[in-house]
């Protein structure tokens, strides 16, 4: 029976923090009800009037709160046991006098307060009534006879009263905390059982884009064909999160050249890693299979099939899936590069000096006029010419003392100062130089640079 009461208005569905609060409103409305029914028969047989009123509407109100409590109106609940909960003591305490020690329960009030509201404005406006209840109470009635006045026979029994509410005080002290720890205690155990299934969740999904990540890598250029034909190489890869959105290909043409792609997918992470597959896979199709192997063509193709595989024919143009893309075609025994590239330009370190190969303006997906086909360059290289392909990502990397991008020409005059050094090392100087600019910033992008020595 007692248990049906505690969980008056309490349902599965609802928080269970706002369950825990309904309990114990609805314990503090039982004892309520509990302890008036043991007082209104005393003051009746006193003829103490005023007093029988204030227990008597003490009573209804803590049925009414439960009525409310299983209206599902909490806050209406709340509200109303604490305001005349506050009237109550602070009157009867007028009537009786603080002898009656009912003031106490004033800061018992408070302590319900704190458990049971929700919002900090009412909890604070709250408080800080009862303590000018509490202190008025204190300051003009202390010493001095309540307002009713005490038979003999009365004022015998004053002194058992009083001792009585003290004990009746620290009872409901002890349940409160009692009650309030056990609540507490079923609060834990229920988040503790949610962690586990967040933790749970979460391992299988870690466990799922981990073997995703198995997956991207093993479509990256292998280091077996890199190693076959271009020895002269180092790669600094970064991804942001476990899968990226970066990535590098290469492929070898019927025709002696090499084909290697440093691109930039929309989005890293999950999303960045799915348009990263998508568009290696239309490189693999469009190479490997369409015998397509002039850079402009190529990336053509792969527009028109990214725009057809997403099915954004009707594209008002404000989405932006694709990537940026620079797709070199490399002859080394014949000292020629021919490329194309989309919105990503990159560098040929020569003489000490950079040559800045412009990208176009567009993207290689969605976001632009498809019409508009890329550009075909081709660059006579010389022997030892350095060639940097590269992502956004260091760049635009925060951090540095006053937490700001790195930008292109801080990276320029890195790679400049790096250039003449063997590749292993320019590739732990460049991933020093990120880490130590990164700082304590969290990393706001996949990061990918490619060197290559002619």
């Amino acid at each position: 029976m007692i248990n049906k009461i505690l969980n008056i208005g309490v349902l599965a569905s609802q928080d269970d923090n706002l369950n825990r609060r309904m309990r114990i409103s609805n314990m503090i409305s039982l004892f309520t009800i509990v302890t008036m029914v043991a007082y209104i028969p005393v003051t009746i047989l006193y003829n103490i009037l005023g007093i029988a009123v204030l227990n008597l509407l003490f009573f209804i109100s803590a049925l009414i709160c439960l009525f409310l409590n299983a209206r599902g109106l909490f806050n209406a609940s709340v509200f109303l046991s604490s305001a005349y909960g506050l009237f109550y003591f602070t009157f009867g305490s007028v009537f009786y006098g603080i002898q009656s020690n009912l003031h106490f329960f004033i800061i018992i009030m408070c302590l319900i307060a704190i458990a049971l509201f929700k919002s900090n404005a009412a909890l604070r406006l709250f408080i800080v009534l009862a303590v000018i209840c509490f202190f008025s109470l204190v300051i003009f009635f202390g010493g001095k006879p309540g307002l009713i006045p005490f038979t003999e026979e009365m004022k015998r029994t004053q002194g058992i009263i009083s001792i009585v509410n003290l004990f009746v005080l620290f009872v409901i002290t002890v349940l409160f905390f009692v009650f309030f720890r056990r609540e507490n205690l079923l609060f834990q155990k229920a988040i503790i059982g949610q962690k586990q299934v967040i933790e749970e969740k979460q391992k299988e999904i870690m466990d799922s884009i981990n073997y995703a990540k198995r997956i991207q890598f093993a479509l990256l250029a292998s280091e077996n064909l890199l190693n076959e034909f271009l020895p002269n190489r180092f790669i600094f890869f970064k991804p942001k999160d476990v899968v990226s959105g970066d990535f590098y290909w290469a492929t070898p043409t019927p025709d002696g050249c090499f084909i290697y792609v440093t691109a930039d997918c929309t989005g890293h992470g999950v999303p960045g890693a799915f348009m990263s597959l998508l568009n290696i896979s239309k490189l693999s199709q469009c190479i490997n299979e369409n015998k397509i192997t002039r850079p402009d063509w190529i990336l053509n193709y792969i527009r028109t099939e990214i725009i057809k595989g997403l099915n954004a024919e009707g594209s008002s143009g404000e989405s932006k899936d694709g990537m940026d893309a620079v797709l070199c075609k490399l002859n080394i025994a014949g000292l020629k590069l021919e490329y194309s590239a989309a919105n990503n330009s990159f560098y040929i370190i020569r003489d000490n000096a950079i040559l800045v190969c412009k990208a176009d303006k567009m993207p290689v997906g969605i976001g632009h006029d498809d019409s508009l086909p890329f550009t075909y360059n081709q660059i006579a290289l010389q022997p030892g010419d350095m060639i940097y392909t590269f992502t956004d990502g260091f760049a635009d990397q925060f951090g540095g003392p006053k937490g700001k991008k790195f930008k292109y020409k801080q990276f320029e005059e890195l790679l400049l100062s790096v250039h003449r050094l063997p590749l292993t090392e320019q590739s732990l100087i460049l991933e020093e130089k990120f880490n130590s600019w990164k700082g304590a910033h969290e990393q706001v992008d996949d990061v990918l640079v490619i060197g290559i020595k002619v």
